[in-house]
């Protein structure tokens, strides 16, 4: 199951992922609005990579342009095999990824690796 927890008062109830985009301040475009929206596309496609692979490579697909005025800070609980926990800043024009935990996330986002994978690819429906 995906859910979305709201840490900021100002972030609207919307689905997850446009809500990390309207967290950051952006409006949310296609289901996977935190990849389409600050990354340029893997040298790998993104359909054939783990959880760990997308987040590993977060930092050099990052589009700084894309992230101007943006300061946010994502918090990604991803259950299931595969799975693991990742914080995501941006700031400055600049993204800091870290496997674990964070301090004062914008948003936090839970989902099971294989729906986290869906979504991520178009797959699933983001409001499931």
């Amino acid at each position: 199951m995906t859910s979305i927890h709201r840490v900021n008062a100002s972030v609207p109830t919307v689905s997850a992922f446009q809500a990390t985009a309207h967290a950051a301040g952006v409006a949310a475009r296609g289901n996977a609005a935190i990849d389409t929206m600050f990354f340029a596309p893997a040298r790998k496609s993104t359909k054939d990579m783990t959880v760990r692979e997308r987040f590993s490579t977060l930092t050099e697909r990052f589009l700084p342009s894309k992230a101007k005025g943006v300061n946010a800070r994502f918090q990604f609980k991803i259950s299931g095999k595969g799975g693991g926990q990742w914080y995501v800043e941006i700031k400055g024009g600049k993204i800091t990824v870290k496997e674990g935990t964070g301090p004062n996330p914008t948003a936090t986002l839970g989902a099971d690796a294989e729906d986290y994978l869906k979504i991520a690819n178009g797959e699933m429906n983001k409001v499931w």
